[in-house]
This record gives C-alpha cells, structure tokens and sequence, in this order.
C-alpha cells in the first residue's frame, strides 16, 4: 500500500496527482477485494446464517445461543473472505488478462470512490469500536467486533443509497 491510499482512508483530500501515484496497484486492488469478502461474508455469517443456525438447534434458541452461532458462523465468514479475496482477485485479472494501466486505472476509481472509501472506514471503525464496547459489557470481543462490523457495512450502505445520492 501507500501513504497516499492511508491518506484517502482517513478521508484526507488528494489531489489528482496523489490520488493517480499508485505504486503497486495488484497489491492494493486484491487488498480492496479482500476486504469487501471479508466485509460480505462476515456480515452474512453474523447477520444470517449464525442466527439463522441458532434457531435450527432447540438447544440454541436463545440469546447466548443465537451469539455463540453469530459469532462461529461471522468468523468463519471472515476466514472465507480472508481465503476467497486473492483467489477471486486472480482469478479475475488472470481471466480478463489485464495489464498493469487497467489495474491502475482501477485502483484509482476505487480510490476516487467516496461510497466504497465510506464503507470500508465504517467496516473498520465498527470493528474496532464494536470491539471496544464489548470488552466494559463482558462479552465477547469478536462478537462486538463482527457485530460492530456489519452495522458499518449496511448504516453506510442505507447512506450511500438514500442520503448521499
């Protein structure tokens, strides 16, 4: 990554010429990818398929239940998304035979993205805070993290959609 990409992250404003210095854009555009999997699956573990799995079992139908399956199933989404990232991103470059501009010209449209820049800080900040706010309740960290995570994946997705159009 770069300087310029943190820059971009943190909402600083570039220039074009710092949003354009892209010095390894195969690493940043799997990174980006990477992160929107582990965005994706992590949310439908935690959202969906954890709960959803809770309520299956009897043993399960309750709160610390549906938690302990939200956090088992949230994680091992990351994990899928942490896996899946790199393979889709290659996969995808080595299929449509991309050159090194298309992948610049790519990173820097991610980069001049304002909707996905937003999501991924909410992703990031809800993680950590999720994180954080956990630990004073005594629950389980990952838990608030995966949870923490999702709320910043869809209050940003309602945002893009609604009030920032």
């Amino acid at each position: 990554m770069s300087w310029t990409w943190l820059k971009n992250f943190a909402g600083a404003t570039l220039t074009e010429e710092e949003l354009g210095d892209i010095p390894r854009p195969h690493l940043e555009l799997t990174i980006h990818v990477t992160d929107k999997c582990i965005e994706a699956f992590g949310l439908l573990g935690t959202c969906i398929i954890g709960p959803v799995a809770a309520l299956v079992g009897p043993s399960t139908r309750n709160l610390t239940g549906i938690r302990k399956k939200a956090t088992r199933c949230g994680l091992w989404g990351v994990a899928i998304g942490v896996v899946a990232g790199p393979l889709m991103t290659y996969g995808r470059l080595k299929s449509a035979n991309a050159d090194i501009d298309s992948v610049r010209d790519r990173c820097y449209r991610l980069r001049c993205n304002r909707g996905q820049v937003r999501v991924d800080q909410a992703a990031t900040v809800g993680a950590i805070g999720g994180s954080m706010l956990a630990l004073p309740l005594k629950a389980c960290p990952m838990f608030g993290g995966l949870f923490g995570m999702s709320a910043g994946v869809l209050s940003m997705a309602v945002y893009n959609n609604t009030i920032a159009k």
